[in-house]
């Protein structure tokens, strides 16, 4: 494909991707594996009014970032913080290598993770220079006692505690971790990209974000369960002081200074937040992880019926359905119209029961398991 000596009209255009959006699977016609969702139509209505604005520009867009700190504010209070500050990302990738670059800044040069930390974080170190001391999990949790033998040796760094693991859905101890942390001078940054929009509702008597001292930064998502569209992440950090590396010189600017580690950045995303936060509130956002919760339990009780089980439970709506065959049976499930993922540390399927997961879904995600299951025993296997 070249660039065309004469422009082709728009008419033309917009057919030849509308060809290539239909064969793409959508989040209701199989699309079960990722953690993003379908978009609330008010989120997709104000983020297209908003697009154009540029929330690079603070002191053109003030009333932007009023707005952004406002969905801050909201995202924080979520996770226990009723005056933090941060921004909106591009996703939790950029959230968490924003909070790392933050560790680094104040003096932090060690990150503590597990294996089932998002890659995210790994990726995030290493761009940072940061050294990375593995963790043990147990039960694809963070083993605290690992942690606490991890510290003894290398010294003060960030721990990142995953509240929602990308491949399982659990959630670490963020309170046993924080007590660690302050013990033995770290700092604590809580990944919260998927499990942010259901843990906090679902055990309010845990303590999983900034209630514990030691958290200074966490990740939320809107674009996952806040039903934001992409791109939408959060970085959410405890105060001013801990923020302040992320504000960044820029001559050129009319406020002469800009915020977060990339440059021009659409309002359309600080808009949808803000929008589904307001419009679902904290009612509404417990009601939809209630909901989901009830159709993963419903996944694992009908998955059980044909013999197959979750390597762990989850704690939040993300499901790791233990097959060991699990490459062929993406591939198999794909050729049924099922688009699952890989739960990475263990062998299984990985399914992420969103709003768009209903019980019509489960049933025919739950068949296609059954088909592949059979044609794994057939001889011809």
């Amino acid at each position: 494909m070249s660039l065309p000596r004469e422009g082709i009209p728009w008419i033309e255009i917009v057919k030849e991707l509308r060809k290539i959006l239909r064969e793409l699977p959508t989040h209701f016609t199989g699309f079960v594996g990722s953690m993003t969702t379908v978009p609330h139509q008010l989120a997709k209505q104000v983020f297209l009014e908003f697009m154009e604005v540029n929330a690079n520009d603070i002191a053109t867009f003030r009333r932007v970032r009023e707005l952004e700190l406002e969905a801050v504010r909201m995202l924080g209070e979520i996770l226990g913080c009723r005056d933090c500050v941060g921004m909106i990302t591009t996703g939790g990738s950029e959230a968490n290598l924003a909070a790392l670059y933050l560790a680094r800044e104040h003096g932090y040069e060690v990150v503590y993770a597990p294996l089932t930390a998002h890659d995210s974080v790994f990726k995030a170190a290493k761009l940072l220079r940061m050294r990375v001391v593995i963790v043990e999990h147990r039960g694809y949790r963070i083993d605290v006692d690992s942690l606490e033998e991890a510290v003894r040796s290398n010294g003060p760094g960030i721990i990142v505690a995953t509240v929602g693991t990308t491949g399982f859905g659990t959630v670490d101890p963020v309170e046993a971790v924080s007590a660690i942390a302050r013990e033995h001078g770290c700092v604590v940054h809580v990944d919260a990209a998927f499990g942010g929009f259901v843990a906090p509702f679902l055990y309010p008597e845990r303590k999983l974000g900034f209630s514990n001292d030691a958290v200074v930064s966490a990740t939320m998502d809107p674009h996952k369960l806040g039903l934001a569209p992409i791109p939408c992440g959060g970085l959410v950090v405890r105060d001013e002081k801990w923020f302040e590396p992320l504000v960044f010189e820029a001559k050129y600017m009319p406020s002469g200074y800009q915020v977060g580690l990339l440059g021009t950045r659409s309002a359309g995303s600080i808009a949808a937040a803000w929008a589904m936060l307001k419009h679902m509130g904290w009612r509404g956002y417990e009601a939809q992880a209630r909901e989901l919760m009830r159709r993963t339990r419903l996944l694992t009780s009908k998955c059980a019926e044909i013999g197959l089980e979750p390597v762990v439970e989850p704690e939040v709506p993300v499901v790791c359905i233990g097959i060991d065959r699990d490459v062929e049976a993406l591939e198999f499930l794909a050729k049924r119209g099922v688009y699952l993922y890989r739960c990475g540390l263990a062998k299984g399927v990985r399914v992420v029961i969103g709003p768009h997961v209903d019980e019509q879904a489960i049933g025919e995600i739950v068949e296609a398991l059954r088909d592949f299951t059979k044609s794994s025993r057939s001889p011809s296997s």
